[in-house]
């Protein structure tokens, strides 16, 4: 299915909305139209009764990363706009959530059991190191490692978070001496263990890992994650690339009951036109119908925000690859 059949999907989304827990009305870029809270409350009640049950049916879950801001300008910037289905809506600033986000992430929650969440990153922190130090900076890796991570675990008590995602891609090290090995463990541990003593006073909550899998020497860790993504997905091309890494990292000891996939959705920018494509068609949609069946988790859909946009129904593309992983049953 490629991009021009989109509005059949929708049609098809829409239809089946009770089952497969979508119902937002249509709305144009820069209006608002009624939508089914407001319409018909018996009906709205009655969808969010489905819709909770849908989340403890056992199907594949989606994770949708939202470029969330600190203060709201359009209707993009509400997490009140985005779709129910999406299991967990990762926010990309946890830093700025201010009262308003927090009120909709609770009405989100109370309203539709979806859950949030953020990203800790080691690349990220990493290269803001290295950048400090070409400023001057002299600060040595292991503080500014350890400080950061200690400030952005803090963003989850006051974010209203449910879940944290570890991303840590670290590296192959087959021809690694053993001094370099021992320095490479040591880091490593020095930036996962505290996911693992973050996880034993947060019982309730949880956290997920975005990465490499194979170059995680701790499997104890990726056992205790809750959803293990396949960080290189995001750069395959195919659905052969796909199946390709998680072969690769199906190595003994890994989790791969756990095991997740990611894509993107199209962007806005015109420099990275081709992000969220493959060929002619949505990535997000082929990764989806082909994950319905394959042996992973949930489908990771980067870049949210900008699949808002469309003159007749937002949000279009995710929807799609939703109903696709998880379709209306007949």
């Amino acid at each position: 299915m490629n991009k021009y059949n989109l509005y059949g999907i929708l049609i098809m989304a829409a239809a089946g909305s009770l089952t497969s827990c979508d119902w937002d009305e249509p709305e144009a870029v820069g209006n608002h139209f009624g939508n089914i809270s407001e319409v018909n409350p018996p009906a709205y009640t009655e969808y969010l009764k489905n819709l909770r049950s849908y989340r403890e049916n056992g199907h594949k879950k989606v994770y949708a990363w939202f470029d969330n801001k600190e203060s709201f300008s359009s209707q993009v910037d509400h997490v009140a706009t985005v779709p129910d289905s999406i299991d967990v809506l990762v926010l990309n600033h946890p830093e700025i959530m201010t009262q308003a986000v927090l009120n909709e992430i609770d009405a989100k929650r109370s309203d539709t059991g979806m859950q949030t969440a953020y990203a800790i990153s080691y690349p990220a922190i990493r290269k803001e190191w290295e950048l400090a130090k070409e400023l001057g900076s002299d600060t040595p890796w292991a503080t500014y490692r350890d400080n950061e991570l200690k400030k952005q675990l803090a963003y989850f008590d006051g974010g209203g978070f449910d879940r944290i995602i570890c991303v840590y891609d670290g590296r192959d090290t087959s021809t690694s001496t053993e001094a370099e090995l021992k320095e490479y463990a040591e880091d490593q541990a020095a930036f996962l263990t505290p996911f693992k003593t973050w996880a034993a006073s947060h019982l309730d909550k949880g956290y997920d890992f975005q990465g490499v899998p194979v170059n995680v020497t701790d499997k104890e860790f990726l056992a205790g994650a809750g959803t293990v993504f396949l960080a290189e997905s995001l750069k395959a091309s195919n659905l052969s690339e796909m199946k390709f890494i998680i072969m690769r990292n199906s190595i003994s000891g890994m989790p791969v009951e756990k095991f997740a996939v990611m894509t993107s959705l199209p962007v806005l920018d015109p420099a990275n036109a081709d992000l969220g494509y493959w060929g002619a068609d949505y990535s997000s949609w082929l990764t989806a119908r082909w994950a319905r069946t394959a042996d992973v988790c949930a489908i990771g859909l980067m870049n949210l925000s900008d699949d808002y946009y469309h003159p007749e129904f937002i949000y279009p593309v995710c929807r799609g690859a939703i109903q696709m992983l998880n379709p209306a049953a007949k």
